[in-house]
């Protein structure tokens, strides 16, 4: 039996948008938070509040690049700004965090919270994909 997860898709651009529709539509439980000025799929829920409404997903997609200068969470799509700091600290111990472009400052705090965090940059898969079209922008 092929178990679907609880996702939670939050802070980004369209990219996440996209990522959380494509999720959804291959039939997992999806929830947004932090994207309020996206279109999404009616079936989609939204997160109403990021502080206490991430306790109960397995796992947390946040968007590349995580934070911004300030220490917010990157969601320009988002209708408020969100500290990252507490947003990780509302993540229940235990559940996989998927980032991108994670400073070391926020990779301490996720450990000290028992986050599972992986910097989807740094693996191979994306990472060499990413660099091809980056070059030849230049």
């Amino acid at each position: 039996m092929n178990k679907k997860a609880a996702v939670a898709v939050v802070g980004g651009d369209t990219r996440q948008g996209i990522l959380a529709s494509l999720m959804h539509a291959d039939g997992h439980a999806v929830s947004v938070g932090a994207l309020e000025r996206y279109s999404f799929d009616p079936d989609i829920q939204s997160i109403p509040e990021l502080k206490t409404g991430l306790q109960d997903f397995g796992v947390v997609i946040l968007p590349m690049p995580v934070q911004t200068g300030d220490g917010m969470l990157n969601a320009p799509l988002s209708n408020a700004p969100q500290p990252l700091g507490s947003l990780l600290d509302s993540i229940k111990p235990g559940t996989l965090v998927l980032a991108g472009a994670v400073p070391f400052a926020v990779h301490a705090r996720a450990v000290r919270n028992h986050l599972r965090l992986t910097d989807y940059l740094t693996r191979d898969e994306l990472a060499i994909r990413n660099a091809v079209p980056t070059a030849f922008a230049v």
